[in-house]
């Protein structure tokens, strides 16, 4: 099994099912996988540690849990 690319999804007939059951167009679906993508290879880029280049808050990965 392997990792589907966003044009395999969006090509595959089980998730157009899926997206055609929950109203959701293919469009947004791609704008969807795309912001994803984007958003995983940017928190996957190498970390530059020099002075300054870190913005405050870059540890936080979100509010803490609810009580």
């Amino acid at each position: 099994m392997h990792d589907l690319s966003i044009s395999e999804a969006l090509s595959d007939p089980l998730i157009r099912q899926m997206l055609r059951a929950d109203k959701i167009s293919l469009d947004t679906f791609a704008q969807l996988l795309d912001k994803a993508a984007r958003e995983r290879k940017r928190r996957l880029a190498p970390i530059d540690w020099s002075a300054g280049k870190i913005e405050a808050g870059f540890f936080r990965q979100g509010p803490p849990p609810a009580a």
